[in-house]
């Protein structure tokens, strides 16, 4: 094996090559034991228990989406053209009464769950 220079590494030119031990050979066992490995989950199965245990916390916020919609179709039905508002004024006006008839239920059902129990 002709001398070759480290790659990445400065090396004196005058000190002997490396040499690599090598492992002796391991003996052959007499009766090899076939082990065979735990079954894993299927893909489904290992997603399906990384979902339980991560466990989601995320809510939709309705109340916060109810209040922006009634919000929204209250000042689409002033800002739209009138040729268009002509046709779609009440269904804007029901859309907008009907988003923030939800606001305050769930408004009202909130205040309710986080009161505290007064004497």
């Amino acid at each position: 094996m002709p001398n070759r220079p480290a790659f990445g590494r400065r090396v004196a030119p005058d000190s002997p090559p490396v040499r690599v031990a090598r492992a002796a050979p391991v003996a052959p066992a007499a009766a090899p034991q076939v082990v065979e490995p735990p079954a894993e989950p299927s893909v489904d199965e290992e997603l399906q228990a990384w979902k339980e245990a991560r466990g989601s916390q995320f809510k939709m916020p309705w109340s916060q989406l109810s209040l922006m919609a009634s919000l929204c179709f209250g000042i689409a039905s002033f800002v739209l053209p009138d040729s268009v508002n002509d046709n779609v004024e009440w269904l804007l006006w029901a859309l907008s009464a009907i988003a923030a008839y939800v606001w305050w239920t769930n408004r009202k059902k909130k205040r309710e769950t986080k009161a505290p129990d007064a004497p």
